[in-house]
């Protein structure tokens, strides 16, 4: 009998493309279990989430420390920025084959310094990096956008994508279309 017949009599299917299927090799159930319930609600005690993922108090809180401690999960607080009434936009941007690794760095770690820039990747393709911003409306945050690449000769070339509907962010749906 095929694994995947296996998978069915036992009521689970396994499509690669869930996130439990993505985090196999890093979480066990109840580790996945314990991070749905705290992105769900990150203030929950360990006393509910024990309940909640079937372990004990003191097992859960174990688990959730080794969680932290390893860097696999973090708490945090999100400002959604579409229900605040923000503007937000992806930045991809093209570096100047010619500028020294030293300029990269310097320029990405100006980003990554920038108090309404909320997130900052090295990509492949077209463009070398991609990273989000936020601001009071679009006109400010293309201001923005131009006043981080101001005297900046590492930037060959840049494309903002406003964001202008936001159906889920971190796992949480905002609205439907």
């Amino acid at each position: 009998m095929e694994n995947t017949d296996l998978e069915s009599i036992n009521g689970k299917s396994h499509d690669p493309n869930t996130p439990e299927a993505v985090l196999e090799n890093y979480l066990d159930e109840h580790d996945y279990e314990i991070f749905r319930a705290l992105n769900a609600n990150g203030r929950i005690s360990d006393t509910e989430l024990a309940e909640r993922v079937g372990l004990s108090r003191t097992a859960v809180r174990r688990r959730r420390e080794k969680l932290q401690e390893g860097d696999v999960l973090e708490i945090l607080a999100v400002i959604v920025l579409q229900e605040a009434d923000l503007a937000d936009a992806q930045i991809l941007v093209s570096f100047d084959q010619h500028v020294s690794s030293d300029v990269r760095k310097q320029f990405i770690t100006k980003l990554i310094d920038e108090g309404l820039v909320y997130n900052t990747s090295s990509c492949l393709g077209e463009y070398d990096l991609m990273f989000s911003a936020w601001h009071t409306d679009l006109n400010s945050l293309k201001e923005y956008v131009w006043d981080l690449f101001d005297g900046e000769e590492i930037v060959n070339n840049y494309t903002i994508i406003p964001l202008l509907k936001t159906w889920k962010a971190w796992d949480k749906e905002l609205d439907r279309p």
